[in-house]
């Protein structure tokens, strides 16, 4: 095969790969490309829609308070009550600064990840509930280990 030839090969079978790769489902080029974009980022293209009971995942101060740490969460990111945010259950495959669209009670929310629950469930900040009218309310903490659970859940879409 001549020189000419070897090329128009290779460009072939690289913009296969590349087609293949764009459309494959894998999702995981397009989370690394979210990793640093803000919080009013639009979700990227929706793969799929997830319907998970969304609890209250609790403010900061309780946060800090209940596990005795500084609560930078798994993505490194700090807690914020002030930003619609969510810590992703064990199954889902949304990487850390993904941004996904949150739908219940006829209301959305552009939610970015922050962090990992540790009791395997999707759990939302004080903001994200809030813009998704979901009651919800703290706990009680004295110190590590010694806390009560707040409130707050209801049925959301997560939109990946």
């Amino acid at each position: 095969m001549n020189t000419y030839g070897k090329v128009a090969f290779a460009t072939m079978l690289w913009a296969l790969l590349a087609g293949c790769a764009a459309n494959d489902g894998n999702t995981d080029m397009e989370e690394e490309s979210q990793a640093n974009e803000g919080e009013n980022q639009a979700p990227l293209a929706v793969a799929a829609a997830l319907k998970k009971t969304l609890y209250y995942e609790g403010a900061c101060w309780w946060l800090k308070c209940a596990n005795g740490n500084d609560a930078k969460g798994a993505c490194g990111y700090g807690c914020s009550d002030s930003k619609a945010r969510f810590a992703r259950d064990y199954e889902s495959r949304a990487s850390c600064g993904k941004v996904v669209k949150v739908t219940a009670n006829g209301k959305s929310v552009n939610a970015k990840v922050w962090d990992q629950s540790c009791c395997g469930r999707m759990e939302g900040t004080d903001k994200m509930l809030d813009a998704l009218a979901i009651p919800h309310g703290d706990g009680t903490c004295r110190g590590k280990g010694d806390f009560t659970y707040g409130h707050g859940q209801d049925s959301a879409k997560f939109y990946f």
